[in-house]
């Protein structure tokens, strides 16, 4: 099972959560994460990230996701919590909010 680090932002203080798998944006939810969420359906951004560490416990991107990030001009460890699905497994990822 991962553990998802969220580091802190101006929407709250650091913290973590252990996840199954799922959306990170369900992670978020749970955790009460420092990560800002609007339309969950790839179109907005306001739940950007960076992953800064275990972006290989990241499914890869679909179509909808690289599209908008793509349109964004987002650097490649930008991804949308919205859409990134966790991988099952062990290991740490790391994220900061920048939506």
């Amino acid at each position: 099972m991962p553990t998802v680090v969220f580091e802190a932002s101006a929407l709250g203080p650091a913290v973590s959560a252990e996840a199954p798998g799922g959306r990170l944006i369900d992670v978020c939810d749970d955790a009460r994460a420092p990560v800002a969420s609007s339309c969950r359906a790839a179109r907005c951004a306001a739940c950007r990230v960076e992953v800064v560490e275990g972006a290989q416990h990241l499914e890869p991107p679909l179509e909808d996701e690289r599209e908008l990030l793509e349109r964004l001009g987002a650097p490649p460890r930008h991804r949308l919590a919205c859409q990134a699905v966790l991988r099952a497994g062990p290991g740490l990822i790391r994220v900061r909010g920048v939506g």
